[in-house]
């Protein structure tokens, strides 16, 4: 049996999937591992690219996109291996990294899954949540108290700037764009729910974990660029739109009904603010005008999902 199966799943993406992988290759890793690439039927030469130049590696090419989660547990439930890891298309491994992030679990028998510190195209840390959702954290997030005061115990909870990212630490879940788990861990509380298709997979995935008695931890050893996510990035009407419908569907599971009446409310209160600071940016900003509609479209579309059944 291998140490690690690194799971990639793809969509158009080829050029940043040929980088990552080439990024594994280059990292050299002193573990075992194997690499299986799902493609969700990409239609930029993806799976034709890695038959001929990453023979190497195990290719899942679907006849349609099923989404991260399907993806995902396509492959976990083939593995063959003592840990498996969900690694991003869009990201760069470093040297060491693989083996830093195996040698933490082998050190940690209590601990379930695991992320490495992730950076940004710059070198910067990336910081990304790494508490459950809960409705404070989303109302300090929608009146923009957490980007006013990022290192406040009080309003920044959600991502914990407060906090040295150089010592590993337990954290309620880590990003989907690279976390590790151990093989038995996906026997205990099965795959990521399919009903994810975009955002919070990861969250709820950690979430059960932690029902079940898992630790999840940060290991800053290991790192890996990741060129999406963090604080810098646009979120179009179509992500926006996945993007509440998951985070109702987390609540659903994980929350009371009274949490998940009122999470709606706050975020009916988001939505009216994100639309009028659009309005504005698309009115003093006309080289953005195209995505701030995209945004109005999709703050808007997110009415619609709010009145949907709470239970």
């Amino acid at each position: 049996m291998i140490d690690l199966t690194i799971i990639i799943v793809s969509w158009n993406c080829r050029e940043y999937l040929e980088n990552c992988l080439r990024s594994i290759d280059a990292s050299a890793p002193a573990i075992s591992c194997k690499a299986v690439v799902v493609d969700n039927n990409s239609t930029d030469g993806t799976v034709e690219t890695m038959k001929k130049n990453f023979s190497h590696v195990d290719i899942l090419a679907n006849s349609e996109n099923i989404g991260f989660a399907a993806a995902n547990n396509q492959a976990m439930r083939t593995a063959r291996s003592r840990y498996m890891m969900l690694l991003n298309p869009d990201t760069l491994v470093h040297p060491g990294a693989l083996d830093a992030l195996v040698r933490f679990m082998d050190g940690h028998p209590s601990v379930w899954a695991v992320g490495p510190a992730m950076l940004n195209r710059d070198g910067s840390p990336q910081r990304t949540g790494v508490r459950f959702p809960n409705s404070w954290n989303i109302l300090c997030e929608a009146l923009f108290l957490d980007r006013v005061f990022p290192t406040s115990m009080m309003f920044g909870r959600h991502k914990e700037l407060y906090k040295d990212d150089a010592i590993s630490r337990p954290v309620d879940y880590v990003q989907g764009a690279c976390l590790m788990i151990r093989s038995d861990v996906f026997k205990k509380v099965g795959g990521m729910d399919e009903k994810f298709f975009m955002y919070f997979e990861e969250t709820d995935w950690c979430c059960r974990m932690y029902k079940a008695g898992g630790q999840v931890y940060l290991c800053p050893d290991a790192k890996v660029t990741h060129f999406g996510g963090g604080d810098v990035g646009h979120y179009d009407e179509v992500r926006l739109v996945h993007y509440h419908r998951s985070l109702f569907l987390f609540y659903k599971k994980h929350r009371s009904l009274f949490s998940s009446i009122l999470v709606r409310i706050i975020v009916a209160e988001r939505s009216l603010i994100r639309v009028v600071v659009w309005v504005i940016v698309a009115l003093v900003r006309p080289h953005m005008r195209s995505s701030a509609v995209s945004s109005i479209r999709g703050y808007l579309r997110t009415f619609s999902i709010i009145f949907e059944q709470v239970r």
